[in-house]
């Protein structure tokens, strides 16, 4: 019989592609409830589910195999649903295995070669709130953490598309010093295969993976390669006044001016996106992970960057348009 998975966040970026791999395979049914936001009743609706409140998701899993946690959100609302997540969980008659998506911010500023071992770092914000959400986990026993880096691919607001259109407007390029930090980079792809591996291998239960692609380069030479693939050549050089600019004055102009045209109702998609001291701070940090594990336990395979960065353009209207006019 099929295994029944339950793909919560299953409209999102990693959820859309996990399901769209799952109705590949023989073996399973994936199952995607309608979400809504837990301070939105007006958008409930039949079917919708409110991902924090333990007892519609208690609802939804009975009688799954195995649950695949990819919501997204505030970290309120990542921290609200683990809790209430594993919660129901527990309380199944045949509690089922859930895959939770955490990420490498749970390692926080540190460096060097980083294994599933090294301490974890709660912080601030997200990164605080993905260290609660594999605490929950850790006291789940049927629980599989997986840890990815920087998950790019066709439709990667976060990694693709906005990384293709500071490139395109020049307000990042060869960072200097500033761009040395390791780039973690995981096509979508290679992480819902890692999911269906850790869905469907048997002995991975209690485990937690990292993910990345091997040998990692830096961010100069990711930004570098993506200019390539959009023909925007010569990649021009950011000194560290114009970085600081951006992130300390007009990041936070954009943003205020953001949630000002949304809260008028209006489309806040033509701004230009803001570049905030976190990433930044990132774009220095000199972390590898150490994904041995999950190449052993789940077969983990990554595809080749340049071969990935063209798939991510392609799939972009912005990096496609600028692709064809090459």
């Amino acid at each position: 019989m099929k295994q029944r998975i339950l793909v919560l966040g299953a409209g999102g970026f990693v959820g859309r592609r996990l399901m769209e791999n799952l109705a590949l395979v023989d073996w399973a049914t994936p199952l995607a409830p309608r979400h809504r936001a837990p301070a939105c009743p007006a958008q409930a609706g039949a079917g919708s589910l409110d991902a924090t409140d333990a007892r519609q998701l208690a609802a939804a899993m009975h009688g799954v195999d195995a649950v695949v946690n990819a919501v997204a959100g505030s970290p309120a609302t990542i921290a609200a649903n683990a809790k209430a997540l594993f919660a129901a969980a527990a309380a199944q008659a045949a509690p089922p295995r859930i895959v939770l998506l955490s990420s490498m911010a749970v390692y926080g500023p540190a460096t060097g070669v980083v294994d599933e071992h090294a301490p974890l770092n709660a912080g601030g914000g997200y990164a605080a709130a993905k260290v609660e959400s594999e605490r929950c986990a850790g006291r789940y026993p049927r629980a599989v953490i997986l840890r990815p880096g920087c998950v790019y691919g066709p439709h990667s607001r976060q990694w693709s598309d906005r990384i293709a259109g500071w490139l395109r407007t020049a307000r990042i390029g060869n960072l200097g010093d500033a761009g040395e930090g390791c780039c973690n980079l995981l096509h979508v792809d290679d992480l819902a295969g890692a999911i269906v591996a850790a869905l469907r291998r048997p002995a991975v239960e209690g485990e937690t993976f990292n993910l990345a692609v091997p040998a990692p380069p830096t961010w100069n030479e990711y930004f570098l390669l993506v200019a390539q693939a959009l023909g925007a050549l010569p990649l021009r050089s950011v000194p560290h006044l114009r970085l600081t600019f951006e992130s300390r004055l007009l990041a936070p102009l954009l943003k205020i001016a953001q949630r000002a045209t949304e809260s008028a109702g209006l489309d806040s998609r033509w701004l230009p996106e803001p570049i905030p001291p976190s990433l930044l701070r990132l774009f220095r940090q000199r972390i590898s992970l150490d994904t041995n594990k999950a190449r052993e336990l789940l077969g983990l395979r990554c595809t080749p960057l340049a071969e990935g960065i063209r798939a991510a353009l392609a799939g972009s209207p912005a990096g496609a348009a600028a692709m064809a006019a090459r």
